[in-house]
């Protein structure tokens, strides 16, 4: 029913959804979504429906009648007075059409001959209707139904995949801006309803019957009415799943507090009381555990803890710490445990769209080979037009884990520095001048540890695919240093992407040129579709002494649990194996080390299989560390993945680094150099040096 409160904008609510009524243009619209989100205290995790009409402007191929009433999911938004654009996240499979949206200050009007202007706001009565799960949007626009045949691009030249559908409304871009400060783009969904194709300044006397346009344009609206109430209902639910998820976290907070207090942490301790709080609950243990040890270490009093001064609440941490953490306890309670990501039930019939079905492409590079022939593996992939990759890459309030499930593609040129010093968490093998190249943003894998999700804001992959740049800028580099050594894959998986497109294949081409490069290939990939590739690589044998490929071994279940996407141990082997047959040189990599409550018999377990399978005398190196990551890395993280044991895990820091504490770093690292001393000599075994200094031989 109707709110009676004070608000300057007329509202409805029931069923736990809030509609706001905007009225027309940007000012009314911005101004409704940011008071009302800002009234009800709105933060992430709400969810905006933003509902209206609009004008079709350009609907390729398809017919007036045809596209009068069609709702359309808005897939790009474009402020016509700025140029800027913005782009909600779109990642479930919805019923309807895709389309861009060009939001004006202005009424469009179109002229005798069908060519588009815009006029001045006019007395045509229009709304704007935000509907959420707790904020909600729709729109009864001013625009004509006057029948106007759509214009076609101009462009000789159509890019595959590219849906040239474009509306024009008076609020939309308004609406994104002003939500984006409170919400994130995944909670954003456009819907537009075509009614009419502009406003014929020859025809004013549409307007002169307001109840006969009203009713035509509520027919219009109520057309495809099913559709909107079935998403409607859709996001009911995930808002249902959203505030349980609330409420999980607020009696989190308070069980902290409680323990807190108990234990007289100062700040400092009480994040640290917090991080092992939540690695405790992931591994299984309950609060009520936890509670009863230190109730039964360190003495109660009615129903908290008794605990003299904030020296005798450290040693109790420091207990609950080992007592977490030793192998007793959790081998108890890890059986079944996984990465902490809870899979996400289907609501309604919307699944997640699957990886890559929609492409975001540079408009400098749009029409250029390279583009295109990655858009050929993607015959069924909307192609959407960008300014720049960091407008979609690098947009506020991003979730990346909702991302991960419905990852996008973004295609792009890389400017500026091209080539860097590799980090000091990363080893360098003894190489003087030791390098890496980002030909990728993210990864197609989703490893649970690794520091990209901290790295970066999105899980969409950046694809940069102005090649010849990157060879110029090696040849400067070898000119003035004399030599290189590349890593390509570096903080990527090239090999996964070399079936889009082929990085490895162009860079073992230019090797063949520069005598004077090394190159080093990371992977998790695997499999017989690997060794293909690595046959078909066109290099002489020479060559081929001079491309390292790095293998990462993990154990199967850590892989299982932790490396999704990636190969199989098995998988991996067998590439292996194979490469060593080709000529190539093979890096055996043991990083990072994951602990595991039975990591011992894990890595045992690995190190045997390895070890029968894979000629040792014929590998290059190995390298050995366990895991470790910035300290701002894994604050990102934190908040990125916060039901993850490896971004929970009780780290150490040093230096601004997070490790696992020392007595368990020594023994991982420890333990694998001792069995892999058994195959090798001291000086192929590189071993990561806590102290900053990349790697070393312990000779």
């Amino acid at each position: 029913g109707k709110r009676k409160t004070s608000f300057p904008f007329l509202q409805y609510e029931g069923e736990e959804i809030l509609l706001t009524i905007t009225g027309q243009g940007q000012i009314n619209a911005s101004v409704s979504v940011a008071a009302t989100l800002q009234e009800e205290k709105a933060k992430k995790g709400d969810l905006l429906l933003s509902l209206g009409s609009a004008a079709a402007i350009l609907g390729r191929n398809r017919a007036a009648e045809d596209l009068l009433g069609r709702w359309f999911w808005i897939q790009r938004l474009e402020q016509e007075s700025t140029g800027r654009c913005f782009y909600p996240d779109l990642l479930y499979k919805l019923d309807f059409p895709e389309a861009g949206l060009l939001t004006g200050d202005k009424i469009l009007e179109i002229d005798s001959m069908g060519r588009r202007d815009t006029v001045s706001e006019g007395h045509i009565d229009s709304k704007e209707y935000i509907v959420s799960e707790r904020h909600s949007d729709s729109k009864e626009n001013s625009d004509s139904e006057e029948h106007i045949v759509s214009e076609e691009p101009s462009d000789s030249k159509r890019v595959s995949g590219l849906d040239n559908t474009l509306l024009y409304d008076m609020e939309s871009a308004a609406v994104f801006q002003a939500a984006n400060f409170y919400l994130a783009p995944e909670d954003f969904f456009f819907l537009r309803c075509v009614t009419d194709f502009g406003v014929s300044g020859s025809e004013g006397t549409a307007y002169s019957s307001p109840v006969s346009w009203k009713e035509k344009l509520q027919s219009l609206l109520q057309k495809e009415e099913g559709k909107v109430l079935r998403l409607i209902r859709f996001l009911q639910e995930k808002s249902k799943e959203r505030r349980k998820e609330e409420e999980e976290e607020t009696a989190f907070q308070q069980q902290l507090q409680s323990l807190s207090e108990s234990l007289h942490c100062s700040f400092v301790m009480e994040k640290q009381l917090e991080r092992l709080l939540r690695y405790a609950f992931l591994q299984g243990i309950s609060p009520e555990e936890v509670q009863k040890f230190l109730g039964q270490n360190f003495g109660k009093k009615e129903a908290g803890f008794f605990l003299i001064d904030k020296r005798a609440g450290k040693k109790a941490l420091s207990s609950l710490k080992q007592w977490i953490l030793s192998e007793r306890t959790l081998q108890a309670k890890c059986e079944g445990s996984n990465s902490g990501v809870t899979e996400e039930k289907p609501l309604n019939k919307y699944p997640y769209q699957e990886h890559f079905q929609h492409i975001y492409v540079e408009e400098a590079i749009l029409q250029s080979p390279d583009v295109e022939r990655v858009l050929r593996k993607f015959p069924k992939a909307k192609v959407i037009p960008i300014k720049h990759y960091k407008d979609v890459f690098n947009r506020k309030k991003q979730g990346r884990l909702a991302q991960s499930r419905s990852s996008k593609l973004i295609l792009a040129k890389k400017e500026g520095q091209r080539l860097y010093d590799g980090a000091v968490v990363c080893q360098d093998f003894s190489e003087s001048h030791f390098c890496y190249t980002s030909l990728l943003m993210n990864c197609p894998f989703h490893c649970a540890y690794c520091y990209l999700q901290g790295m970066y804001p999105s899980s969409n992959l950046v694809m940069f695919l102005n090649l010849e740049d990157y060879f110029s800028d090696c040849r400067k580099w070898i000119a003035e240093k004399g030599s290189l050594y590349l890593c390509i894959s570096y903080d990527t998986d090239l090999l996964a992407m070399e079936g889009i497109y082929p990085y490895v294949e162009e860079f073992a081409r230019f090797l063949n040129q520069e005598n004077a490069l090394r190159i080093e290939v990371r992977t998790k990939a695997g499999g017989e579709g690997l060794w293909r590739k690595m046959q078909k690589l066109p290099l002489s044998s020479e060559g081929r002494k001079r491309m390292i490929f790095a293998f990462t071994l993990s154990p199967e279940e850590i892989i299982e649990e932790a490396e999704e996407g990636s190969a199989r141990l098995s998988s991996r082997i067998f590439a292996i194996q194979k490469a060593l047959e080709e000529g190539y040189l093979v890096r055996l990599c043991f990083d990072p080390m994951i602990y595991h409550p039975r990591w011992k018999e894990l890595y045992s377990d690995l190190l045997q299989e390895v070890f029968e399978k894979i000629p040792m005398e014929q590998i290059h190196d190995c390298s050995v560390g366990s895991f470790r990551i910035s300290e701002s890395y894994l604050k990102a993280m934190g908040k990125a993945l916060p039901n993850s044991p490896h971004t929970q895990f009780p780290y150490e820091n040093t230096g601004g680094y997070y490790h696992y504490p020392k007595e368990l770093m020594e023994e991982m690292e420890g333990f694998l150099y001792s069995r892999l001393q058994e195959k090798l000599p001291k000086e192929k075994i590189f071993r990561w040096d806590s102290q900053g200094e990349g790697s070393v031989n312990e000779k």
